[in-house]
């Protein structure tokens, strides 16, 4: 099962498929969207959407290999984004040449001529720290790095889903051997977001534990905060707990809210109409039980 479809059911459920938690991997634009659809009532990893590959490329670099990983990018299919970024126009001229040769050699060669057509880009920059800044603009999905000092580069790229460094390192070797992951963020979303990893597959859960000692170091801070937001039953949750047990009134702002609730004691069993300056269902007596009944 695969496409929107499959998206659907996993995120709804169907007779057969129980609705699950979260759902991951890339897709066609149409998957992205259904996982954008369906976010917040499942989780998703991230919206990778068609493949992208940006590759520099200077004078040591092979001309024929970077074609060859253009092509291979071509290969994904319509929306594929693949740029090219060279401060030699010898470079350029060659990996174009050896682009429309490749190409033509396919079995689906008038398919990649189609895409290549659409979707790619070779720009002849002014230097490499040019084409490098370009790259970080674009953050794509996968940058390979066929150029002099390509190992330096990789330590100042901050925005791509996946770096390849080196004239060796073929973009499919990620896609099949290498071992991080295959599922990257496209789209630009690589300034933002890393790609798919274990960490997405772990929940975690906060746990706070405070003691008297410690409550009676965090109150004062907490209360200015909170009055800060004009959120005094926040600031009052938390002061309450230095009076030793015993219950405080918390008359303040509020006050002009309220409506007269009917209140029924347990101790007694006796109903009558009174006012209390605040809305929170509480007791506000030192002793005995009150319910506040709201008409």
């Amino acid at each position: 099962m695969g496409g929107a479809q499959a998206v659907a059911a996993m995120a709804f459920g169907t007779e057969t498929i129980r609705p699950v938690e979260k759902i991951c991997g890339p897709g066609s634009a149409w998957v992205v969207e259904a996982k954008r659809q369906v976010f917040g009532m499942v989780g998703v990893d991230l919206l990778p959407g068609p493949s992208e590959i940006a590759v520099l490329a200077d004078e040591t670099a092979r001309p024929e290999w970077v074609a060859a990983d253009l092509v291979a990018q071509a290969e994904h299919g319509p929306g594929s984004q693949i740029f090219m970024l060279t401060p030699s126009m010898k470079v350029l001229g060659k990996v174009l040449a050896h682009v429309l040769s490749q190409s033509s050699r396919q079995a689906r060669a008038k398919y990649l001529r189609d895409v290549l057509r659409k979707g790619a880009t070779l720009v002849w920059t002014k230097d490499l720290a040019q084409a490098v800044e370009l790259a970080e603009a674009i953050a794509p999905e996968h940058l390979s790095l066929q150029c002099r000092g390509a190992k330096k580069i990789a330590e100042k790229i901050r925005c791509a889903g996946g770096v390849f460094i080196g004239n060796h390192s073929a973009v499919a070797l990620g896609d099949y051997v290498a071992g991080p992951s295959h599922t990257l963020p496209t789209g630009g979303a690589g300034r933002a977001f890393a790609g798919l990893r274990v960490e997405d597959f772990v929940k975690r859960v906060s746990v706070v534990e405070y003691g008297s000692g410690a409550v009676r170091k965090s109150a004062k801070a907490t209360g200015i905060l909170a009055r800060l937001e004009r959120l005094d039953a926040h600031a009052d949750s938390v002061e309450t707990r230095l009076a030793n047990g015993r219950e405080r009134s918390f008359a303040g702002p509020v006050r002009r809210r309220l409506r007269s609730p009917w209140v029924w004691t347990a101790r007694g069993g006796r109903r009558s109409k009174r006012e209390f300056p605040f809305s929170i269902t509480c007791s506000i007596f030192s002793r005995g039980t009150v319910f506040l009944i709201w008409r």
